[in-house]
C-alpha cells in the first residue's frame, strides 16, 4: 500500500480541480476556440497556457500540466511507491526522447522549434536535453544517451533504423523498453498495490496491444511472427497463448470474441466505425471503458496506488477531450460530430 497519506491528499486536491463534464459541455457548445482557451486560462491548466497562442502550444501546455501533476504527487512518495510513480512519469521523458530523435529526420526541425515542446521534468529527467538537441547527427545524439535508460533500446532500434531507413523500429524499441520498465516497477509493489493498480495498468497494456495489432495488420501488413516481437509481453487479459491466437487470426475482433476475452469481447462486438474507420471506433470504445473503470476506482481502495493511477488516467482522458474539442472547432465541425470523438462525455 502507499505509505504516505500526503500523496493521497494531494491527489484528492488535484482531482477536485478537474474540469468535469459540465465544463466540457460548455466548451463543446462554445462558438469559437478563443472563448475556450480564455476559459482554460482561468482553470488549473492556465499556468501552462500563458504563452500558448497556437493549438500545438495549447496541447503541449495541457500535457505539461499532467506531467506537473505527477511530480506534485511523486514528491510525497518514497521507496517502491516512489519508484513506481517515477516510472509512470517516465512516459514524458520517453516523449522528449522521441521528439529529439524525430528532429534529426525532419528537414525543417531546428533546436529552436523543438525545444518549446520538450517537457521540463526537473530532477526527474536523465536526458542531456541541450546537448542532444545540439548534436550534429542522430548517431551523435544516441552516443550522448550512454548511462541513461534509453541507451540500450536506442542501440537496438538504431540498427534497424539504419537498415530500414525509417524511425518506426527505433521508436518502437523505446516504447517497449518503457513499458517493460514500468511493469518491473509495478511488479515490485506490495501485493494489494500490485493487484489493484496492476489491473488499470494491465488494461492500458491490453488496449495498447490490441490497437497495435489492428494497426500492424491493417497498415504495415506484418506477419503474426513479426507482431509477436513488436508488442508488450504483459497485460491484464491479453498475453501469452491468448495473445498468440489473436495475432494469428485474420480478424482480430472476431478472435477476441471467439476466445471470449471478457470484457473486450463485448466491447468489440458493439464497436461502430467512426469516419469509416473501424480502428478509430475500437480505440474510442476501449478508452471509454478505461475511463469508466478508472472513475469506479475512486469508490474503492483508499490510500493505495490504484487511486493515484486512476486520477492520472482520468486527467489524461480529460486532456484528450479538450484537445479533441479544440481541434474540432478549428476544423469547423458541428458540436454533435465532435461529441462522437470524445471519451468522457
Amino acid at each position: 500500500m502507499v505509505k504516505y497519506p500526503a500523496s493521497y491528499a494531494r491527489m484528492r486536491g488535484l482531482k477536485g480541480k478537474l474540469l468535469g463534464q459540465t465544463q466540457l459541455e460548455i466548451f463543446l457548445g462554445a462558438s469559437d476556440i478563443g472563448s475556450i482557451t480564455s476559459a482554460l486560462g482561468q482553470t488549473v491548466y492556465g499556468e501552462h497556457l500563458r504563452d500558448a497562442a497556437e493549438l500545438p502550444r495549447v496541447e503541449h501546455g495541457l500535457k505539461q500540466d499532467l506531467a506537473v501533476s505527477y511530480i506534485k504527487i511523486l514528491v510525497f512518495l518514497r521507496g517502491r511507491s516512489g519508484r513506481f510513480m517515477e516510472a509512470l512519469l517516465g512516459k514524458f521523458e520517453l516523449l522528449n526522447m522521441k521528439s529529439i530523435i524525430r528532429s534529426f529526420t525532419h528537414p525543417y526541425a531546428t533546436e529552436d522549434l523543438i525545444e518549446p515542446f520538450i517537457f521540463p521534468l526537473g530532477k526527474y529527467h536523465s536526458i542531456p536535453i541541450q546537448d542532444a538537441l545540439a548534436a550534429e547527427s542522430l548517431e551523435d545524439c544516441i552516443d550522448l544517451m550512454g548511462g541513461t535508460v534509453f541507451s540500450r533500446p536506442l542501440e537496438i532500434g538504431y540498427q534497424q533504423y539504419k537498415s530500414e531507413g525509417r524511425l518506426f523500429p527505433l521508436e518502437l524499441a523505446l516504447d517497449l523498453d518503457y513499458y517493460d520498465r514500468l511493469w518491473e516497477a509495478l511488479d515490485a509493489l506490495g501485493p494489494l498495490d500490485k493487484h489493484n493498480a496492476g489491473r488499470l495498468i494491465g488494461i492500458q497494456y491490453d488496449i495498447t496491444n490490441l490497437l497495435w495489432i489492428f494497426r500492424f495488420k491493417e497498415y504495415y501488413n506484418l506477419s503474426p511472427e513479426q507482431i509477436v516481437q513488436y508488442v508488450i509481453p504483459h497485460g491484464w487479459k491479453i498475453y501469452g497463448d491468448i495473445f498468440k491466437e489473436i495475432t494469428a487470426s485474420d480478424n482480430v475482433a472476431e478472435a477476441v470474441t471467439t476466445l471470449q476475452v471478457s470484457p473486450y469481447d463485448s466491447l468489440l462486438r458493439s464497436v461502430e466505425p467512426i469516419d469509416g474507420s473501424f480502428i478509430m471506433g475500437v480505440e474510442l470504445q476501449l478508452l471509454r471503458y478505461l475511463y469508466r473503470e478508472s472513475r469506479d476506482i475512486f469508490m474503492k481502495f483508499p490510500l493505495q496506488a490504484a487511486q493515484l493511477v486512476a486520477f492520472f488516467i482520468c486527467k489524461e482522458m480529460e486532456i484528450k477531450d479538450v484537445i479533441t474539442i479544440l481541434a474540432g472547432k478549428h476544423r469547423g465541425l458541428p458540436q454533435e460530430r465532435i461529441r462522437t470523438y470524445l471519451i468522457t462525455l
